[in-house]
Order: structure tokens, then sequence, then C-alpha cells
């Protein structure tokens, strides 16, 4: 391509045409775009016919529609803006819930050897039973408690980290698993939880905060159901 010394605007040019393209490609931004819109509508005027004249219209109707991209590119930069300072925000209020305990989805407990456990049962429909049971990272029964009847949504209830002797267990890996049955006596397997404290709070990919807990596993704030503490 090679350029027209009276307008800038570049032109076919056989000699060159078949040549490597610049690697850093054209320029997209708003400002060069309306610099190549006016270089355009300069020489569509210069080369225009002196008998048929452009019509005034026309032009206004050009500049609009560049006055509305330039607009649009500008409030898609001043969105960007206020998107980028909207997480930044978020991410510092995430900071606050370090030390807090949400419930995370799921039966794995990471046992400290010390303290309760915070746990919690999600039931889609009350149950009139509720057995929670607790396990080993072989299979072992630790304990089995009877929960009774539940109400549908959210049910909290805790493990003291003994097995069903009050033999205090070692820090390690534990399952937890439910199982109940609704007022027509079918079977219905909610949904565990197990809350562990937020030890920091780190910035994902998309910009949103992750929390990281103590038993290792991390999360998306807008994915906790329930705060424990």
């Amino acid at each position: 391509m090679a350029t027209n010394p009276l307008s800038g605007i570049r032109t076919y040019d056989p000699m060159t045409a078949n040549a490597p393209k610049d690697a850093t490609g054209p320029d997209t931004s708003p400002e060069a775009q309306t610099q190549n819109f006016l270089k355009l509508l300069i020489a569509q005027i210069q080369n225009q016919d002196p008998m048929a004249p452009m019509d005034a219209s026309t032009m206004t109707a050009q500049m609009s529609q560049l006055n509305m991209v330039s607009s649009m590119a500008n409030m898609n930069t001043s969105m960007t803006a206020m998107l980028s300072q909207m997480q930044s925000a978020n991410f510092m209020n995430q900071a606050s819930l370090i030390g807090h305990s949400p419930a995370v989805v799921g039966g794995d407990i990471k046992y400290s050897g010390s303290g309760n456990v915070d746990l919690a049962v999600n039931a889609a429909v009350p149950l009139q039973t509720l057995v929670a049971t607790l396990t080993d990272a072989n299979g072992n029964l630790i304990e089995s408690v009877n929960l009774g009847a539940v109400p549908a949504g959210m049910t909290n209830f805790a493990w003291a980290g003994t097995d069903q002797n009050g033999n205090q267990m070692q820090a390690g890996s534990y399952k937890l698993t439910l199982a109940g049955k609704d007022a027509t006596g079918k079977a219905n397997n909610p949904t565990p939880y197990v809350a562990s404290p937020v030890t920091s709070v780190s910035k994902g990919s998309d910009g949103n905060a992750i929390l990281n807990l103590l038993d290792g596993s991390s999360m998306k704030a807008i994915d906790i159901q329930q705060w424990l503490n």
C-alpha cells in the first residue's frame, strides 16, 4: 500500500501489495478512527463533482455518525473504568471477612484436631427424620447423630470432634453424609455444608474476590449460601 501525498490516505500499490503486514496492526483507537474519517471526508470533498456537489445534509449525517461512534467509544471506556473501580472496592470489602466462616457446599471436613466444626444442612423440603454420619478417610464410622425433624432450608449443627464414645479425634480428613425421610417416608438426602474460616482474600482472573479458607479450599464470594460467624 502506498500513501497519497495530498490526502494521506493509503492507496493500492501492486508493487507492495504482497509485502508483509505491519506486526503492530492498524490503530483502532477512537482518535485514529476520527482522523481516518476526517481524511476520507476531505478526500470526498476534494474529489466531488463540481456540477453536483455534496449535499450539506449528507455531510451533516456523516458528522453525526462520527460523533455517535466517538461517544460510544468514550462511554465504553468510562464503563470499563467504573467496573474496575467497583471490583476494587468489592475486593477491599471482602478483606473484612477474614476470620469469618462461610458454609461451603460439600461434606469434606479438614479437622484441625481441636474445637468444634460448624456444619449445616440445606433441605429442599421438610424432613421428618435426618441422620448425620461422620466417617474417617478410610470410611470407618466415627459418629452417627439423629438430628430429628428439620424444616426446609438451612439448618445448622456442629461436630465436637469426638467419636461415638466421646474420644477426641486427631487432625485429618473426615466425611459428612446425610440421610433423611420426608413426610411420606420417601428417602431424601439433602446437601451438606461445612464451615471453614477465611484466611485470605485474592483477586480472580475476572476481577472478583476469591476467598481462601483454612481447610485449603477456595470459593467465590457470590457462591456463599450462609455465614455461620
